[in-house]
């Protein structure tokens, strides 16, 4: 363990790390999240891909604005366009610079893609190790709460991964530290800031709204007078009346993205059959058993609550109001997350320093620690290496390796549900068509370079290959692309859950 007791109130830390916290902090944070960004490709959710990489990437290759001058975005008109397109520009600029160097291919870009998204998720890091100093006026402590935003299981997977709810986190985490500035400082400069990032991280994602409504009340009800809420209020709302013009500007409707966005929501209904406790068990479990339990409970507690308001209250509230929405997914919960590793590690101080029943009994403590460590080791070592939708991503990126504007590929699935992101096959998307029964199959004449053949068992790949010998002409193996590993286990979790395995064919002779 990194914190080890001497004395009864104090915790020290190894020297190197006492003289160089935040350093060394940080180092740790950047090293795993290299592992990430080398090894942990691919996309964790559709709209990481197509509704962000996708329509950036696409802007690259046809242009990003029609001929009013407003944006493209995929098959939708510019005035209905559902998202702020802040992260999907972001993205586009990335991509520029890339294009820039010579840079062309999207399985490439995307290493500098992640690094940048890597890089952003030090803010989290960072903003976790300077509130704590802040609160507990101890570096042990403030290590600690960066430590456990560095190194938790899925921190690095997440940072690096095109999440518009993971970099809203961020600039979420970011807006807390400067509230907290105000706390200890009083200056109105740190709520214009700090309603200034809000802004920009409900740019990104618009649900972060749900964890800013209670923080104007517990500014008035804190300080005893209107004006903090009224300044952070003011920052807040200039930043949505700057978003309101953008809109304007590039889709051609004032608040456009907004408006469209909560006309969706308020007319899309569940798109998945999820419990209404799913949100508190993914928590649980993400902070992992028994530790979960206990630091929630200790987060529960009344003093805890009239110490850190802000927090509590953003947190609860962002937690309800996704429980009662109808669309229910994991995902949502990840902008709270940096957050929630805040009220964690504040939540144990606060216990520590009341000399409380765990730390009391330091071996039941200890062995709680222990059990969460290894846990922790075991699953971060295989999602800094995960490669999402593995069997979607890798063949096209190795077709666009070798000739990819002149490829032809067929797509051989029985899922129609299935979509394929064919950016990794190359600025000049490659020929294409789909086999999705068997009444689609085409005459021998037609060209095909490859076949990806996406079977739902062994008996469907022989019916696969049989059927496209004997109507088609003869195939041969090209290569295989099995699941990744977090692609396996989701599947074995759940067999709604596709593993994409895909065998690659090409026309024999």
């Amino acid at each position: 363990m990194i914190l080890r007791k001497r004395g009864r109130n104090t915790l020290r830390l190894p020297d190197f790390i006492r003289s160089h916290p935040l350093a060394t902090v940080l180092a740790i944070a950047v090293l795993l999240r290299l592992v990430a960004v080398l090894f942990s490709k691919g996309f964790m959710a559709s709209d990481d891909h197509y509704e962000t990489v996708s329509v950036a990437y696409n802007w690259l290759r046809s242009g990003a604005f029609n001929d009013s001058g407003h944006l493209i975005w995929g098959s939708h008109a510019s005035v209905d366009i559902a998202r702020f397109p802040l992260y999907n520009l972001f993205l586009f600029g990335i991509m520029k610079v890339n294009s820039f160097f010579g840079i062309e291919s999207l399985d490439k870009m995307m290493y500098s893609v992640r690094a940048v998204h890597a890089l952003l998720s030090l803010i989290s890091v960072w903003a976790l190790y300077r509130i704590t100093r802040m609160v507990t006026w101890s570096t042990n402590w403030a290590v600690a709460a960066g430590l456990l935003g560095a190194v938790h299981f899925a921190m690095p997977y997440l940072a690096v991964r095109n999440l518009i709810e993971m970099v809203g986190g961020h600039l979420f985490i970011l807006a807390v530290y400067l509230l907290y500035l105000y706390r200890g400082k009083h200056e109105d400069r740190w709520l214009v800031l700090a309603g200034v990032v809000t802004g920009l991280a409900w740019m990104i994602r618009f649900q972060i709204a749900f964890a800013v409504l209670p923080i104007p009340l517990v500014l008035w009800y804190d300080h005893r007078r209107l004006k903090p809420a009224v300044v952070f209020c003011t920052a807040v709302f200039s930043m949505i009346v700057i978003a309101g013009f953008v809109d304007w500007w590039l889709l051609g409707k004032f608040m456009g993205s907004t408006v469209n966005y909560l006309r969706q929501a308020l007319a899309e209904g569940a798109l998945y059959r999820t419990s209404v406790f799913i949100y508190p068990a993914v928590l649980l479990a993400f902070f992992i058993p028994p530790f979960s339990l206990v630091a929630f409970f200790l987060a529960a507690r009344k003093r805890f609550w009239r110490e850190h308001k802000i927090i509590c209250l953003s947190t609860l509230t962002f937690i309800l109001l996704h429980v009662f929405a109808g669309n229910r997914q994991e995902r949502f919960m990840i902008p709270i997350v940096p957050v929630i590793i805040l009220i964690v590690i504040l939540a144990l101080y606060q216990h520590y320093r009341q000399d409380g029943f765990w730390f009391k009994h330091r071996g039941l403590m200890q062995g709680v620690l222990g059990f969460t460590l290894v846990v922790n080791v075991i699953l971060l070592i295989p999602l800094c290496f995960n490669y999402s939708h593995r069997g979607l991503v890798e063949p096209l990126a190795r077709i666009e390796q070798s000739d990819p504007a002149h490829s032809h590929i067929t797509f051989v699935t029985s899922d129609a549900a299935r979509i394929f992101p064919l950016d990794y096959g190359g600025l000049t998307l490659p020929g294409r068509r789909y086999i999705r029964s068997w009444t689609d199959l085409p005459d021998s004449s037609a060209r095909t370079d490859y076949y990806f053949l996406y079977p739902n068992s062994a008996e469907d790949l022989s019916a696969y290959i049989d059927s496209i010998n004997l109507h088609i002409g003869e195939i041969e193996p090209s290569f295989h692309v099995g699941p990744s590993l977090v692609d396996y286990i989701l599947h074995a979790l759940n067999h709604r859950n596709k593993t994409h395995e895909v065998w690659v064919f090409e026309p024999k002779g």
